[in-house]
């Protein structure tokens, strides 16, 4: 794995030529000892839009792999496949055990023994190119292969530092010049570098090692160098020995390794093109200011799914790492306090310590951040001051901020930039069911349009009945859709999980509402206009129009309602359904009613 994909054999080492075979094993090396689905392997092999044959065709791959592996080395698990490697099998596993051995040795003060271990580690690496290096960037291999190449230059690190602390300066300066040359962001390259020169008796070229650095750093970061650069040069001007080889790993593993907290991608995510290439105009240059980015919509249009998925697209971008937290600002749980959240980024990043004033504590996130390229995604904010103190203010960062509030205060004083997300187009939500539903879905198009009109092409509807139909293989898409069309809420709840029902979706963005928008949103729910003016809405609720163009106000902020022309407010489908079961009050009765449609199971 540690550049090319190769296999030993007992012709020696074997390149896989087919590419998607490459691709198979590559998926089934980093989930060695674990089951792979067949769908997951699909899902990496064609995305969204697998074959009719997917499986067939996936089964073909395994079988070609095995003549090379051996029978034993790739078993069938169910309806997946286990790669069964033994220790030592796979260089990777290898180099990571070498490397903490190496590192357990430093730290017990055996410099020579450790170095020497660090060094087998790097050798097992071919060339100079990251792991996997002949394969395409998937989501499924970018979090293995960027692990790998941290704990890489990691390892070259603390060989060098090993080395200096060894007496080797004159023997590795010349090295230390290209590897910061090679990776001129890496702070502790040039500090390295500084020492190795001081110990030379070379001060000047050291201190003109840190303008070098400075410059760098100032040019692509826009930032200056940080404390333990500074401190190397004030050490060099003072005379000192520099003593910055080996660091005793007394500091938490996660400050040498950058967080990767991004959420998993929805397996099928389809569609969304317009959106995603949106997202990546935000993507600024490493010298530009923060960007902040609000994506908001209502309940169930999928914010989260699309967060992550431009994420894992983008994360490379990110070198200094991916923070994520879910603010659970609409639903049973209170919406967790900044401080909370800032804890877990705290710790995430390092910290020793963890202020319990959240000023402090964010001041102090700010100064971990400084210097570094990250992306904050701060999912289910309930409103503009539960993010304010999360926002990351070093250039280069992204902090992409999902609601269901249009969180309008972020954009007036923090200057986000708004994106409303909507439902899905026609086309969007068939080729959703169409990738969900797979061949039952194509048998029976007619069928499956009339699906998605029912699920007002929202896709956590789309999903939901979706997943009760493939709890029910025999149960045709025609005869849902029309059980559906009778209890269109009911028929979209999951059974065993009501959270990941429409219903339940609604209902916590109903919960934050005040009294005189739930009484108008139930209003609106009654038979009447597909939509109304603020006038019409103070005929609704006995009112005067002003007290009722801010209560609209309030409903389009909630995306409860959509302003869709100048002065005219209207509801998407489904969320007239839930108002009209809001004002009937027929809620519990129509669940009921859904266990009997449809069973329990």
């Amino acid at each position: 794995m540690l550049g090319p994909l190769l296999v030993r054999s007992g012709a020696g080492w074997t390149r896989i030529a087919a590419g998607r075979q490459r691709l198979v094993l590559a998926v089934l090396l980093i989930h060695a000892g674990r089951t792979v689905s067949t769908e997951q392997l699909a899902d990496v092999l064609w995305g969204a839009r697998p074959p009719r044959t997917a499986a067939n065709t996936v089964a073909a791959y395994v079988m070609r792999l095995r003549r090379v592996l051996g029978g034993d080395a790739l078993l069938t698990r169910g309806s997946g496949y286990e790669l069964a490697a033994g220790e030592g099998e796979i260089d990777a596993d290898v180099f990571e055990r070498s490397l903490a051995c190496g590192r357990r040795e430093l730290r017990r003060g055996r410099l020579e023994a450790g170095a020497a271990r660090l060094a087998q580690a790097l050798r097992l690496w071919q060339g100079s190119g990251p792991a996997l290096a002949d394969l395409p960037e998937t989501p499924v291999l970018a979090a293995r292969v960027a692990h790998l190449e941290q704990l890489r230059l990691g390892a070259v690190e603390d060989e060098m530092g090993a080395l200096l602390d060894l007496g080797q300066h004159g023997e590795v300066v010349e090295e230390l010049r290209r590897l910061a040359e090679e990776s001129p962001l890496r702070e502790r390259r040039w500090e390295l570098l500084m020492a190795a020169l001081a110990r030379c008796g070379r001060r000047a070229e050291a201190l003109e090692t840190y303008q070098r650095a400075r410059r760098v750093l100032r040019a692509e970061l826009g930032v200056e160098p940080g404390a333990r650069l500074c401190a190397a040069q004030r050490r060099v001007l003072a005379g000192d020995r520099m003593e910055v080889g080996w660091r005793p790993a007394g500091r938490p593993e996660t400050e040498r390794r950058p967080p990767a907290q991004l959420p998993a991608g929805v397996a099928g995510f389809t569609g969304r093109a317009g959106q995603l290439a949106r997202l990546d105009a935000l993507l600024p240059a490493a010298n530009a200011p923060a960007v902040v980015a609000t994506l908001t919509g209502p309940a169930g249009v999928g914010k989260t799914a699309l967060a992550a998925c431009w994420g894992h697209r983008v994360r490379d971008r990110f070198p200094g790492g991916q923070l994520y937290v879910h603010l659970h600002g609409h639903g049973e749980r209170p919406p967790m306090p900044p401080a909370e959240a800032l804890a877990g980024f705290l710790r995430a990043l390092g910290a020793s310590r963890v202020p319990a004033d959240v000023g402090e504590a964010s001041a102090l996130y700010r100064s971990l951040l400084d210097g570094r390229r990250v992306l904050v995604l701060l999912d289910d904010a309930r409103d503009a001051a539960q993010v304010r103190p999360l926002l990351p203010g070093s250039h280069g960062c992204v902090a992409l901020v999902t609601s269901r509030d249009r969180l309008t205060g972020l954009v007036a004083r923090d200057g986000a930039r708004p994106m409303a997300l909507g439902v899905m187009s026609d086309r969007e939500a068939r080729d959703l069911l169409t990738g969900l539903l797979a061949d039952r879905a194509a048998a029976d198009p007619e069928a499956a349009m009339e699906l998605a009109r029912l699920c007002g092409n929202l896709p956590m509807a789309l999903r939901a009945a979706a997943a009760n139909l493939t709890s029910r293989p025999h149960e045709g898409i025609a005869a849902y859709a029309a059980a559906l069309a009778a209890d269109r809420l009911g028929g979209l709840e999951v059974d065993g999980d009501p959270h990941s029902g429409v219903r339940g979706a609604f209902d916590a963005s109903y919960a934050t509402l005040g009294q005189g928008a739930r009484l108008l949103f139930r209003q609106l729910g009654a038979p009447g206009p597909a939509d109304v003016t603020a006038a019409e809405a103070a005929t609704l609720i006995g009112g005067d129009v002003a007290a009722a163009a801010r209560l609209l106000r309030e409903l389009a902020a909630a995306h409860l309602v959509e302003e869709h022309a100048t002065g005219r407010y209207g509801m998407p489908d489904l969320l007239r359904v839930y108002a009209a079961e809001k004002a009937s009050g027929t809620g519990p009765a129509r669940s009921r009613r859904a266990t009997s449609l449809y069973g329990a199971g």
